[in-house]
């Protein structure tokens, strides 16, 4: 089997050598552009994403036939070309529209800012050409051309994670201030998160999940108390868990929740890092952004700590939780935020208030996770992760791993004891 999804081996044909010349002529401020020749393949894993489908595109190209020959790497994000239940949920759904205005508006706004007062940095990837129609598709620069790579293998360490709080937090922090600005509209307009609206497809994640999680818990003597918590809160992890990311259209700006732009979908295969000749990394980006959302920072940081944290690591969450913390602050006051700064214990009441939002992503999200995310390569050949989120079967065997309910019987005492199983 193949390290890649099935529905990326072949690029759709309407990625031809016409449509190349259209976008880089556009790219190059409207000089003709003619392709000399151009390569494609996968731009991502197994495991990688589920929604879209990506291509690396190496392209040759010049200006006249006496011009010397230009080289481009690109990546093409776009719909799946086959029927089914990825292609109809990106049809439905305003992901696309989402990124691009990401991409072309508010990306390059919270960029200047944070270079303005001092702390340059680099939130995505540039990007080259977008559109709605004919076809729904992106184009950013490949950042594996400037020396950017997913970590594969294996999970994050500590320096890669305080690193990735560090970005996140410059993107929150200047989210904030502007939400509090009169340009307010260029964050808080982003309300298609992963639970803000109603999909067939997630509600059946979501119940399938929390079936099997039960079931998982029942199966062990020593899971009991944990077994009747979940059973008493069953019926209000769905619309709890939406509540959070539903909560600036419900009008909870002035709950005492810390409102920021999420990314979204903050996981460790949604992160690039470039390190140096001797291994020490110098910076990571985040891709991804088509289901960010302004909400409760809480999306991002508790899915953080199921999504991307180690065991390990996990067991120190708050650690990092307070690392972030300070790193927020730290730019509010760099960027000279005027209003009165959040409180740390802010968010911790928020995570409580959210608490079935945890036990969401322990119970649903948590098992791919496991199986996923510290795949070695050729491991990955063996997988489909478009099974493992569209067949119930697949699903359920997940809940089986010894790793998962080593982490259910590590991770589930503590949550009990800091009231999350209320």
């Amino acid at each position: 089997m193949s390290i890649y999804n099935t529905d990326e081996l072949v690029p759709p044909p309407w990625i031809n050598k016409e449509f190349l010349e259209k976008v880089l002529t556009q790219y190059e401020n409207n000089v003709d552009a003619e392709v000399v020749e151009f390569t494609l393949s996968p731009a991502s894993m197994k495991g990688d994403h589920y929604a879209s489908i990506m291509f690396r595109c190496k392209v040759q190209y010049r200006f006249d036939r006496n011009a010397s020959v230009k080289e481009k790497s690109m990546i093409i994000k776009t719909l799946p070309m086959e029927e089914g239940p990825k292609r109809e949920m990106l049809m439905e759904s305003c992901l696309f529209e989402t990124e691009i205005s990401m991409y072309s508006e508010t990306l390059p706004k919270i960029e200047k800012i944070l270079a303005e007062c001092g702390e340059p940095t680099k939130l995505s990837a540039e990007l080259i050409y977008h559109a709605l129609e004919p076809q729904k598709v992106i184009i950013f620069e490949d950042l594996c051309s400037s020396g950017y790579d997913t970590i594969r293998s294996r999970l994050l360490n500590e320096d890669e994670i305080k690193a990735v709080y560090t970005k996140l937090a410059k993107l929150h922090a200047v989210s904030y201030m502007l939400a509090h600005s009169e340009q307010h509209e260029l964050v808080t307009k982003y309300q298609y998160g992963i639970l803000s609206v109603d999909s067939p497809q997630m509600e059946l994640l979501m119940e399938n999940g929390l079936r099997n999680f039960i079931d998982t818990l029942s199966c062990y003597d020593e899971f009991d108390v944990y077994f009747e918590k979940i059973k008493a809160m069953k019926d209000k992890i769905n619309q709890n868990s939406k509540n959070l990311y539903r909560a600036h259209q419900q009008g909870q700006g002035n709950s005492g929740d810390i409102f920021v732009l999420n990314h979204g979908d903050f996981h460790m295969k949604n992160i690039m890092f470039r390190f140096n000749k001797k291994d020490q990394m110098e910076d990571c980006i985040m891709v991804d952004y088509q289901i960010s959302c302004y909400a409760p920072s809480n999306v991002d940081l508790v899915y953080s700590q199921i999504m991307m944290l180690s065991p390990e690591l996990r067991m120190r969450r708050h650690e990092f939780m307070q690392y972030y913390f300070t790193e927020f602050i730290r730019i509010l006051k760099k960027i000279k935020y005027q209003g009165e700064l959040p409180l740390y214990s802010d968010f911790q009441i928020s995570g409580l208030k959210y608490r079935h939002f945890i036990i969401f992503l322990v119970a649903v999200m948590l098992p791919m996770v496991i199986d996923f995310m510290g795949k070695t390569v050729e491991e990955l050949k063996d997988s489909d992760f478009n099974e493992m989120v569209e067949n119930p079967e697949v699903a359920a065997s997940n809940y089986k791993q010894p790793a998962y309910v080593a982490e259910l019987k590590r991770f589930l005492p503590i949550l009990l004891n800091e009231g999350y199983l209320d």
